[in-house]
């Protein structure tokens, strides 16, 4: 069009022409300016909104993994015998440990003992509420043994799994409540500390030698005190190999920085470094060798009164706790 302005009007025509056309251009960055402007501003406010939505993802998948372990633990709570639970409606916000602190559990059993005194006379798994914890624990009752009413927090049966655990393993717990398993220092020290609790150990040799010791006195302290063990008040048929020399020790394992729990290959309450060692590596047969894991000394499950031998391994062995005032019924 400008070139036949120019042809046909002349100059003036054609000077209107190149400001017409430097206008349009003018107006076409102007314009290219403006929508990169909107898409940079539009960009920015994509990329806004993915984040939040990315956060609102992930704050309901919290919210959801709560609400889940909440609900399980309330399951756990009701097929307790003799627990009624009135928890609060879920506050998605609130620990799963939060909402079943003690004044919404109601009439849980605290222990098997109180399992027992519920009516309950067959040995099994049970879950139970410690006082001072306020969440369900899953716990092997032994109902059998003197009486009944045994809490088990340790049993070594056929050596199918290994005790050479971390920390993290012993406090936490680990195994098979129906085999071979340790409950947990950190439920062993909410069991045996809320009350007065006693200690039953019971040795089984390879030759079928059943024999056993019972301490009146039995607690485990927290993690920031290593779960010191307090034990005293010996009885039973087995000689004490326990109380007199590892009283007062603080639990340790193999990643602790502990030599003996190094040596030993297990976790136990070590002392120079043991007379008992019930967490130990399972020998079959009974009799080892220093050789048999390394030279450093001996690693079996030992109770060096009971051959007055460090390298005589048990064939079975328990410990379980109750009550230091229980009465059992008859049925």
């Amino acid at each position: 069009m400008c070139r036949t302005w120019e042809e046909g009007r002349g100059l003036g025509t054609r000077a209107a022409c190149v400001c017409d056309l430097r206008c349009q251009s003018e107006e076409r960055n102007h314009l290219n300016t403006s929508l990169e402007q909107r898409l940079h501003e539009l960009e920015h406010h994509y990329a806004e909104a993915t984040t939040l939505l990315h956060l609102q993802s992930t704050l309901i998948l919290d919210l959801q993994n709560h609400l889940h372990n909440l609900t399980v633990l309330v399951d756990d709570v009701k097929k307790s015998p003799g627990c009624l639970v009135n928890v609060p409606r879920p506050n998605p916000l609130m620990s799963a440990q939060e909402a079943l602190r003690s004044d919404s559990v109601r009439n849980c059993p605290i222990d098997c003992a109180s399992i027992y005194y519920n009516g309950v006379r067959r040995s099994g798994l049970y879950t139970v509420v410690p006082s001072r914890a306020g969440v369900p624990v899953e716990v092997y009752c032994d109902m059998d043994t003197d009486g009944g009413g045994w809490t088990v927090i340790q049993r070594r049966a056929d050596g199918s799994l290994s005790f050479d655990r971390s920390w993290r393993d012993y406090r936490d717990g680990f195994g098979d409540l129906h085999s071979e398993f340790w409950l947990g220092n950190n439920h062993i020290h909410v069991l045996s500390t809320q009350g007065d609790y006693s200690l039953r150990v019971d040795l089984e040799d390879w030759s079928n030698v059943h024999k056993h010791a019972l301490y009146q006195s039995f607690s485990v302290g927290d993690e920031e005190h290593r779960y010191r063990l307090r034990v005293s008040g010996f009885s039973g048929t087995a000689k004490d190999s326990f109380s007199w020399y590892h009283d007062k020790q603080g639990f340790s394992t193999p990643d602790s920085g502990n030599i003996c729990a190094e040596i030993s290959h297990g976790g136990w309450w070590y002392n120079q470094c043991f007379y008992a060692n019930l967490n130990g590596v399972y020998y079959r047969g009974g009799r080892y060798t220093p050789k048999g894991r390394g030279p450093l000394g001996p690693d079996g499950i030992v109770w060096y009164s009971w051959r007055d031998s460090d390298y005589y391994s048990l064939r079975k062995v328990s410990m379980m706790i109750r009550p230091r005032s229980f009465r059992s019924h008859l049925s």
